[in-house]
């Protein structure tokens, strides 16, 4: 046990010694990794904060690197917020915005800031930052999902949701009417249901499909979704388990791409293949 703790506290003095302040002193800079790497408003495509993804017009050959400093994004040369690149084979949970670093999920033209604490209030959308992004033309909503309803018949718990986009650009979805719900499952753990003490009380058990070849992506599994509609699915998951009557929070992962897609494929025509994931959160009752 001391040995987990000290290689724990290792791997912790290992990040926080390579997190430098990023400092600043061209106001034309929107986004900088370390004091290196510098990406004005006129470098980015276009940034979504359903998924808190930034995506640049070119390829970055150093996003493919082991990176190890900090980050932070900028308005006229102040400070929005910072985060930190973390290694994503660590089992410490750090605080505040990261990015996955290696690898990165995203190839080399896009970076996604993540929270793995529920940090209150959520720093990566901050009205500062979304107003910036809006006067520049980057802002993109991607999507949300609300929960419908959930079921329980048999030894089957039949779950609804309803998925919106809500950006200004038509998107393109992973549907599990196309792809099933073993390939669907491939991209996604599925639904959770959890009680008052926070014990799991069901998981998904459908057994996931793996695309031949594992990083491929087909067009067919996708459908387009355009902008400020909305698309509701139903996914009938097998009942291993009784689930009592009480009350329950419920956590399910609507899925998108991300690896498999190139920055030469992210655009179909003018519809946007969507990337990385939202998470849909609700308290239910279950009579």
């Amino acid at each position: 046990m001391k040995k987990v703790a000290l290689v724990g506290m290792a791997i912790i003095s290992a990040i926080t010694a390579c997190e430098k302040p990023v400092e600043q002193t061209d106001h034309e800079v929107f986004f900088k990794i370390g004091n290196e790497y510098a990406f004005r408003f006129d470098d980015i495509n276009l940034y979504d904060s359903s998924t808190h993804i930034i995506y640049f017009k070119d390829a970055q050959s150093e996003f493919k690197e082991v990176l190890q400093d900090s980050f932070a994004f900028f308005d006229k040369g102040d400070t929005i917020y910072t985060g930190a690149f973390y290694p994503g084979y660590s089992s410490y949970i750090p605080m505040g915005p990261i990015i996955l670093s290696p690898p990165n999920m995203y190839g080399d033209h896009a970076l996604r800031i993540e929270i793995w604490r529920d940090d209150k209030p959520d720093v990566r959308n901050t009205p500062r930052l979304i107003e910036i992004l809006n006067e520049h033309g980057l802002l993109h909503s991607g999507l949300s999902g609300t929960v419908n309803f959930v079921e329980l018949t048999g030894n089957q718990l039949s779950f609804g949701f309803t998925i919106t986009n809500d950006d200004i650009t038509d998107l393109m979805i992973i549907d599990i009417n196309k792809t099933g719900p073993e390939l669907f499952h491939y991209f996604t753990n599925g639904l959770y249901l959890r009680d008052q003490d926070h014990n799991e009380v069901f998981s998904s058990s459908i057994e996931h499909q793996t695309p031949v070849p594992w990083n491929s992506w087909k067009p067919e599994w996708l459908s387009t979704l355009k902008s400020g509609e909305s698309v509701s699915f139903t996914i009938n998951y097998p009942l291993e388990t009784p689930v009592n009557p009480g009350e329950y929070r419920l956590l399910f992962e609507f899925p998108g791409l991300a690896y498999q897609v190139s920055k030469n494929e992210l655009f179909q025509n003018h519809e946007r293949i969507w990337l990385g994931d939202i998470t849909l959160r609700k308290n239910i009752v279950i009579p």
